[in-house]
């Protein structure tokens, strides 16, 4: 009897692994980045659901089946699921739509049956992934010798993520990098380059004939750029060495010119100076003490000796008063004036 009961215990623990394995198995499902992505649930009778509750991060959404002929009711618990999520009528398959980079992550459905009177939870694991588009192949390293070319090959596509792997047919090498030598003799093929993610593919190509042409053409164009970039500073240099030049030759003539002016001038001026500072004009009124008018007037003109230049006099407004006779009791001095005439001097007498 004990024996029995072993037995028993022991079928009940090698089933019990299988029995909530296929409630807590984890499904990974992959989605496209911008379009539809469907959790499966695949319940036979599903006239017999209850309602099923689906949760991530955080609450998601809670089904209930509908009338007869009607698709159950979808209450969208999150808002950042408004308008997404729809869900199958015949085996209650959720399906979200517009799949964002948010959306992935894991998830999990709470289904209640009538046949059973517990639980049944099954697990999701989200990935989401962006459509490939067409792969670009670029040459690099390039040598041709001999109508003989060494090419080194890197297949890239758009807005790199995780996940891409590369592989080249026909050599069935993996990665995307891929280096050949070709030879005249060797017999013309196609490189293809194949890019894919879990959810696309995509591909490209380039002749072994393209690509030795295109190698020659690039080393050729090579050193016509290395030529011409070691070509311009020499046309600079030897355009821009006689500008310069004829710019500071004219810079000092002009700095002598500028200095031979201006002694010109100081001298000019101080000779102008010197000859005005000699002119002096002098006035001399003398009147009679009686009340007689004076009619009669006396002008002389007294030449002054003149001076060396090579002393400079100065000339200052003077004052003076002279004593006079009883017969010319008055006399005044006039003011000296620096005035630019030939007359030296010049005596008005009134009688």
């Amino acid at each position: 009897m004990a024996q029995h009961h072993l037995w028993i215990l022991l079928l009940c623990l090698q089933t019990w692994p299988e029995a909530t394995g296929r409630d807590t198995d984890i499904l990974v499902v992959n989605g496209i980045l911008g379009e539809s992505v469907t959790f499966p649930i695949n319940i036979q009778e599903s006239q017999q659901v209850i309602n099923i509750a689906w949760t991530s991060k955080t609450s998601v959404a809670f089904v209930e089946p509908g009338d007869s002929g009607i698709a159950p009711r979808v209450t969208v618990t999150h808002r950042n699921y408004y308008e997404r999520l729809n869900v199958s009528g015949q085996n209650y398959n959720l399906v979200i739509s517009n799949l964002r980079r948010e959306d992935a992550g894991f998830y999990k459905a709470d289904i209640n049956i009538r046949s059973s009177h517990s639980t049944v939870t099954r697990n999701y694991n989200l990935q989401v992934y962006r459509r490939l588009g067409k792969p670009k192949i670029t040459q690099s390293l390039m040598t041709s010798v001999n109508s003989s070319c060494n090419v080194t090959l890197t297949c890239s596509v758009e807005k790199e993520e995780k996940n891409v792997t590369y592989r080249w047919s026909p050599l069935g090498e993996e990665g995307n990098v891929l280096r050949i030598f070709q030879t005249p003799e060797d017999q013309e093929l196609t490189y293809t380059c194949t890019a894919w993610n879990p959810v696309s593919n995509n591909s490209d190509s380039i002749s072994t004939q393209q690509l030795c042409a295109e190698a020659a053409m690039s080393l050729h164009t090579h050193h016509a750029e290395l030529l011409s970039v070691l070509a311009v500073p020499f046309l600079l240099a030897l355009i821009l060495s006689p500008v310069l030049l004829f710019h500071l030759y004219k810079r000092r003539q002009g700095a002598y010119l500028k200095t031979f002016n201006k002694s010109s001038d100081k001298s000019s001026a101080t000779a102008s100076d010197d000859v005005s500072k000699k002119i002096v004009y002098e006035q001399i009124v003398i009147a009679p003490r009686d009340t007689q008018p004076a009619e009669t007037r006396i002008y002389d003109e007294i030449s002054q000796p003149k001076v060396p230049p090579s002393k400079e006099e100065a000339v200052n407004t003077i004052y003076s008063i002279v004593q006079c006779s009883d017969k010319f009791p008055s006399l005044e001095y006039a003011k000296r004036e620096d005035k630019p005439s030939s007359v030296t001097g010049l005596y008005i007498l009134e009688i």
